[in-house]
């Protein structure tokens, strides 16, 4: 796939130590980043799997935080309005006891997951009631590409609005290195990037300044980073605003792309400017030149008024030190060998066309023609099929289509075929234009209904999301609704419950 379509439409790690154990009822090991102080790379809680687990307590609250000058009122997970990084390996089993403080209905989805979507595990039918607590359990598959994932809230009509006041985090699934060699060793830097759309009617200074849109890495606006000279890191950039499209650069430096969504590219591809839609992940390589300053940018926003105003902003200011002795730098990369089969060659069971569209003149949006309702089951898939979809956008709109429970393949861009070189779970779908891609609809522990969705969340929230079942057809014949897993009506909580 051509650079222009591959980063334009597919759109961690930071090194720590001392772990310290998790109280009893906590499997896993804690650390706690050091005292974020102004000037800083900034560091999120990490929680670490021990022993084939993570068991941790999550809980959503309200809380008054400060953001580039601005008081907000976040929602934040265990205080931390860019949540905490969760990191696992394949074959363990995540545990996450999540109590909702707040005033309003929440639930936890892990974006990427290729789990089950039924009972206690990425099950996007519960409903987490203000003070109770629900008991999530997902073992994490053999098969689940390592990479750069993350986990956020998933309530319709409401995910704008909490995970644009911050409910969401990353995930890390372990062994990238396993499958991109030249990433060991490296030093890694996590990412976590979210936008924060300021209140309507907010008339400060700060607000004026900042055009109602603050942009933050790890919590914070303003972010310093050292780096040494001639050396190559592992950066992990997740995008977790709502809505928006994030295009980043740093004047003088290229960014090796080696993975998307988590999926490991089979030839990487050089950049100077990394395009990032909503829920998108990217994984670069990137070198460093001689000593001196350096800036990350965010390009196509604006900040300032009046001679002031500019159309970018610095997100972190990069200070290059000289290179000492032991300077550890990336190897050479060859292409690689596919961990899933390239599909274009597969035999395709059923095509599909999926019809994104908009009311004329409102904010009521549709898939083939009808907003979302959770109760209706728009599209059964047989377990098993290999389908191609095509999606339509029929509006000048950017639309962003992802799927829950499987990445996919993109075959062609406006008809434009593209050759394989890795697999996604976001894409964006070009305006009054189409994608197609091929989905694997073949693995067992996906049986159940899910989403797909446009994955910006505003389009979401006002309609236009779908219902997928994808079922054994040689299992004994239920009610659609019994095999999808929905809760029909019961909450399945577990009050104050500790793994």
């Amino acid at each position: 796939m051509k650079l222009k379509h591959h980063l334009c439409y597919a759109l961690i790690g930071l090194s720590l130590s001392g772990c310290a154990l998790l109280k009893p009822s906590q499997m896993g090991a804690l650390q706690s980043p050091a005292a974020n102080i102004p000037g800083q790379f900034h560091q999120m809680t990490t929680y670490r799997s021990q022993n084939g687990q993570l068991s941790l307590d999550l809980k959503a609250e309200k809380k008054q935080i400060e953001l580039d000058g601005t008081q907000v009122e976040a929602l934040t997970f265990n205080g931390e309005y860019a949540g905490p990084i969760l990191r696992l390996k394949q074959g363990d089993v995540l545990h996450v006891n999540l109590t909702n403080a707040t005033d309003e209905i929440t639930n936890f989805h892990f974006h990427g997951y290729h789990g089950s979507p039924l009972a206690n595990g990425d099950n996007m039918h519960i409903e987490i009631q203000p003070g109770t607590t629900f008991a999530y359990s997902m073992t994490i598959p053999e098969s689940q590409p390592p990479g750069l994932y993350w986990y956020h809230t998933h309530i319709h009509h409401q995910a704008e609005d909490q995970v644009n006041r911050g409910l969401s985090g990353a995930i890390i699934v372990e062994g990238i290195d396993s499958r991109i060699p030249e990433t060991k060793g490296l030093q890694e830097r996590l990412l976590v990037l979210k936008t924060f759309t300021l209140p309507e009617g907010s008339e400060t200074s700060e607000n004026k300044r900042l055009h109602g849109l603050v942009q933050t890495i790890n919590g914070h606006a303003h972010n310093a980073i050292q780096v040494v000279s001639g050396s190559t890191e592992l950066w992990r950039l997740s995008n977790q605003s709502p809505n928006d499209y994030l295009h980043l650069y740093i004047k003088g430096v290229k960014f090796k792309v080696i993975a998307l969504d988590g999926s490991p590219l089979l030839k990487d591809e050089i950049t100077d400017r990394l395009e990032i839609g909503p829920a998108a992940r990217v994984e670069v390589l990137v070198t460093f030149p001689k000593e001196g300053n350096l800036s990350l940018m965010s390009g196509s926003v604006l900040t300032g008024v009046g001679k002031a105003m500019k159309r970018e902003r610095e997100l972190a200011a990069i200070t290059v030190i000289s290179n000492p002795t032991d300077l550890s730098t990336a190897q050479s990369s060859a292409p690689r060998s596919p961990h899933t089969p390239d599909l274009r060659l597969a035999t395709i069971t059923a095509k599909r066309t999926v019809h994104f569209s908009q009311k004329p003149g409102e904010e009521v949006y549709f898939v083939d023609g009808k907003t979302f309702d959770h109760t209706r089951i728009d599209t059964r898939v047989p377990l098993g099929s290999i389908e191609e979809w095509t999606i339509e956008n029929e509006t000048e709109d950017m639309h962003i289509f992802h799927i829950h429970q499987v990445h996919f393949q993109v075959v062609a861009i406006n008809g434009e075929p593209q050759e394989f070189n890795e697999m996604h779970d976001t894409m964006r779908v070009p305006e009054k234009g189409n994608i197609t891609i091929r989905i694997p609809f073949t693995d067992p522990k996906i049986v159940g209904s899910f989403m797909y969705h446009c994955h910006v969340l505003k389009h979401e929230d006002h309609g236009m999301m779908a219902m997928i079942e994808v079922y054994d057809p040689s299992a004994p014949t239920t009610e659609s609704s019994d095999q999808s897993g929905h809760n029909h009506g019961e909450m399945h909580e577990h009050h104050g419950a500790q793994r």
